[in-house]
């Protein structure tokens, strides 16, 4: 009768140590997606100008270095020097990404990321709209024109 009860009792505790109880909870992770939304909107409100059907003012003059060769799109968004550029373009070129600059730093600051994810994403967009013969760079350094 002992052996039994010890038994019994020995049953009883064995199953309760085996008995293993976990939770998980499966959260989604959505910060990447919003923080790019927020970025690509702050980027479209901050480049709206190049947008515009008629360029004007400064871009207008950026859209013709352009559409000349002399420039292209790096993979960091900025302008650079391609070939046939005059001391006036040099000075439109430095210009132009002092101000794209000081831009993709305000939107990475007011959406706490990197400068760097700014402008590739902003590089991204400009390939995408460009038209044929433009030169711009590839995300491995490499000059192409569309």
């Amino acid at each position: 009768m002992k052996t039994t009860i010890i038994i019994a009792a020995a049953a009883a505790c064995a199953t309760g140590c085996i008995q293993v109880k976990t939770e998980s909870e499966i959260k989604p992770i959505h910060i990447t997606m919003d923080v790019n939304l927020k970025v690509d909107k702050d980027l479209d409100k901050a480049f709206a100008d190049e947008k515009s059907q008629k360029p004007k003012g400064e871009y207008k003059a950026v859209k013709e270095l352009v559409d000349r060769k002399a420039a292209g799109f790096t993979n960091r968004a900025m302008l650079e020097e391609r070939g046939g550029v005059t001391d006036d373009d040099r000075l439109l070129i430095a210009e132009e990404n002092a101000k794209r600059l000081k831009r993709f730093s305000e939107i990475a600051k007011k959406n706490g990321t990197s400068l760097e994810s700014v402008q590739k994403r902003y590089a991204g967009k400009i390939r995408a709209k460009i038209p044929a013969g433009v030169w711009y760079q590839d995300d491995a350094g490499k000059w192409l024109m569309k």
